[in-house]
């Protein structure tokens, strides 16, 4: 009995031993909160836009992390009687600002019903500490190759590092856990989340991690957890373009305006890796052109002059192709970007089919769409995600999927994935349309009415009405971007 009576003493004082110290863990752990403060970006005078911080800890699974700071915006209704659930959007990336650009509510038609709170991500352009690599963005845009974006990456990380980031604390997760503590700490039961692209995997995170806050969510050009993007990075844009060009081979007009257009894409690819395709400024390659179609296929109003452009270009007339090849650095912030993508993507990822990507076997002239690759994730050095990073998300919360037709990046058939998974999840593909099927008319109308009532009967007489891709026959002027 003394014994037994010991050893239940025993274990009852590591039991409070174990609890003490994580007691005491809690109390150096920073408590998130909220404080008011002028907007982090220039706003319109006069309007109701409320702005403010959320100060959280770098990195939840760490005792002793750090407090950052992330600028939070909140664009009041202008309705007389406003719904108490407001609406969030989550942007795409991973590392594009929420709130960079955000002067103004005029023209929000999310606000007739409801307000709009924006979160700027950990890390990105006007969080502290923000994670920017600028050389990282100028080498993508010149196509430097990739050990000079390696080099580039470990420079940026030794800096971050340096000033005493943590770069483990980036990651979708602790992006959700911010969205929550915001949502608990403005006195929020529910609200509403819109993602695009990037942004549909964090809104699935949330659904993940915190599903009781969310009362409805729109995905827009969807990002599945658990698809392995790498894998299929140029697949995607191979898919793109076969819509297209079946699209002109299956209108009478475009087919006899633009015939065998499928072969002399192919053939206009292959000459420019072999011979190279003559431009004032350079010489461009295989890769060249199909950056310059994927480019195209990424702006609505552009692609349905696309079989003329590729049609010249095959010709030697590049006046359409040559706007589409020129681009300018991108606004992502890189240090996120890689943080995320390294941490939740390259872990699960298989180095065979990533490479097959740049084969030239998809006919793309070897062009490469992939985030980052194994060997910049290497030099990037973040712990990798648990499982669950890559596990499909299981939800009962009402779901509205948006696809674009032509979308290069993240095919509709993704979105369609979803619905195995979420029962209450409704799937809609808008004609014409491409990354990014909420912004025209008729994604945007969709999108009201869901928000409005989720449970209601989606009406698809817009849809109904949209009369498809009419390909561009004149000859004048292409359509430029």
């Amino acid at each position: 009995m003394i014994r037994n009576n010991l050893a239940k003493l025993l274990i009852l004082g590591a039991v409070m031993t174990i609890a003490t110290a994580a007691h005491a863990a809690d109390a150096k752990r920073p408590v998130p909160r909220f404080e008011k403060a002028e907007c982090a970006v220039q706003v319109v005078p006069g309007e109701r836009i409320e702005c403010g911080f959320l100060y959280v800890p770098e990195n939840r699974r760490k005792a002793r992390s750090r407090t950052i700071s992330l600028p939070v915006m909140i664009f009041r209704s202008t309705g007389a009687a406003p719904a108490a659930d407001p609406v969030v959007y989550l942007p795409g990336g991973p590392g594009l600002s929420s709130i960079d650009g955000r002067t103004t509510g005029k023209g929000n038609p999310f606000l007739m019903e409801r307000d709009q709170i924006l979160l700027e991500g950990r890390g990105n352009k006007f969080a502290r500490p923000s994670l920017a690599c600028p050389d990282i963005n100028v080498l993508r845009a010149q196509n430097a190759a990739h050990a000079m974006q390696t080099a580039a990456v470990a420079r940026c990380r030794a800096a971050l590092v340096a000033s005493g980031v943590d770069l483990d604390g980036y990651t979708s997760a602790e992006a959700a856990d911010d969205l929550d503590d915001l949502r608990r700490l403005l006195g929020i039961r529910q609200w509403n989340l819109i993602g695009f692209s990037y942004g549909t995997r964090l809104a699935q995170t949330v659904l993940q991690r915190h599903p009781e806050g969310v009362r409805s969510v729109v995905l827009d050009s969807v990002l599945p957890i658990d698809v392995d993007y790498e894998e299929t990075a140029a697949s995607s844009l191979r898919r793109a373009i076969d819509a297209l060009l079946a699209g002109c081979a299956n209108d009478p007009d475009c087919d006899t305006r633009y015939p065998d257009l499928r072969a002399r894409f192919a053939k206009l690819v292959a000459d420019a890796d072999r011979t190279g395709v003559a431009a004032p400024d350079r010489v461009l390659r295989g890769r060249d052109v199909v950056d310059a179609v994927g480019a195209g296929l990424q702006q609505p109003a552009v692609i349905p002059a696309l079989p003329r452009i590729i049609s010249e270009a095959a010709e030697g007339r590049l006046t359409g192709l040559l706007p589409l090849t020129r681009q300018a650095p991108s606004s992502f912030n890189w240090g996120l970007r890689l943080s995320i993508w390294c941490d939740e993507e390259m872990p699960f990822e298989t180095a065979s089919r990533m490479a097959s990507q740049t084969s030239p076997a998809l006919g793309l002239g070897g062009v490469d769409n992939r985030t980052a690759t194994p060997a910049m994730c290497a030099a990037w050095r973040v712990s990798p995600a648990d499982a669950m990073a890559n596990e499909p998300v299981k939800s009962d919360v009402p779901v509205l999927i948006l696809a674009g037709e032509f979308d290069p990046v993240t095919p509709p058939a993704w979105g369609c994935r979803l619905l195995r998974t979420m029962p209450n999840a409704r799937f809609v593909q808008i004609p014409g349309q491409s990354h990014g099927a909420m912004f025209n008319r008729c994604g945007g109308q969709v999108t009201l009415a869901f928000l409005h009532d989720p449970a209601a009967p989606l009406s698809g007489d817009c849809i109904a009405k949209l009369p498809g891709t009419v390909f561009v026959l004149d000859t004048g002027t292409a359509a430029q971007p």
